[in-house]
């Protein structure tokens, strides 16, 4: 963990998804991987006080340089989101678990909605060379998916809308059967309900037979939980949420866990938000 002076090297927004923030960070980026965060503090002073946190959109350890998606939510999410070249951001990180993806996977599904897609982006591009990868995103329209032009060209990408305007008319999981039959793993990041219903999936799959098409990799799935922080060092409690083990901290024993580790059937974190 690093606490570290960045600076804002480019910015661009990307429909309604929120504003991407290319930040020079050589100490953070050198230590980053997928599925970890940022936590960004959102003023020059103590006011708002609370650090906000960010997963990792993209990781450019050679450049010294991350990127962060930034949805302008409340005075410090505006206050970050407004961002521009040259601008320092006060930054502690990387904070939290990885995704770890199996030597022996060859089939790899990413699974993301709205700005889950920053760690899956992350595994397109770390893991395109080495393996296949699809990834499954989905959006309430077209505004809300990311752009197929900054994914490697190698990844095949599917996309579903609520509202119909591209790609399959739903959410991903009226588009992810055919895929998990494909895959061999999967990994997955959005909001709590789209986790939800993964999980759901898995919960009906780990009943079936062994036959059942896809039961492997959904079994085996890992997510990461977006999460409103106040610390993120594990000392409020604030992100916790109820696992198989009892309360996980987010910031803490997350922000990545094993699908069938979660307990959505507790509910959704009063404090659940997006990075």
């Amino acid at each position: 963990m690093i606490l570290e002076d960045g600076r804002v090297l480019a910015t661009g927004e990307i429909g309604q998804l929120g504003t991407v923030l290319r930040v020079g960070a050589a100490g953070i980026a050198s230590q980053a991987r997928a599925g970890q965060f940022v936590h960004v503090r959102p003023g020059l002073s103590f006011d708002p006080l609370l650090r906000r946190p960010y997963s990792f959109n993209r990781i450019e350890r050679g450049a010294g340089e991350i990127e962060l998606i930034v949805k302008a939510l409340g005075t410090g999410g505006e206050w970050i989101a407004s961002r521009r070249e040259g601008d320092r951001l006060d930054l502690l990180g990387p904070l939290g678990s990885s995704f770890i993806v199996h030597r022996s996977t060859r089939n790899l599904l990413l699974v993301a909605g709205g700005t889950g897609i920053a760690p899956m982006r992350v595994l397109a591009e770390q893991e395109a060379g080495r393996r296949n990868v699809t990834l499954l995103m989905g959006g309430r329209s077209v505004a809300h998916l990311w752009p197929s032009d900054r994914l490697p060209p190698t990844v095949e990408y599917v996309t579903t809308t609520e509202d119909g305007s591209f790609g399959i008319r739903g959410r991903v999981t009226d588009a992810i059967g055919p895929l998990l039959e494909w895959a061999d793993q999967v990994c997955a990041c959005g909001p709590w309900p789209m986790l939800a219903a993964l999980g759901r999936l898995r919960d009906e799959a780990d009943r079936a037979p062994a036959m059942y098409p896809g039961r492997a990799a959904i079994l085996e799935a890992q997510i990461a939980v977006e999460q409103h922080m106040g610390c993120a060092m594990g000392v409020c409690r604030a992100c916790v949420i109820v696992t198989s083990e009892g309360n996980a901290r987010v910031c803490r024993e997350g922000p990545v866990f094993g699908l069938g580790d979660v307990r959505f059937a507790e509910g959704e974190p009063a404090t659940v938000g997006v990075f």
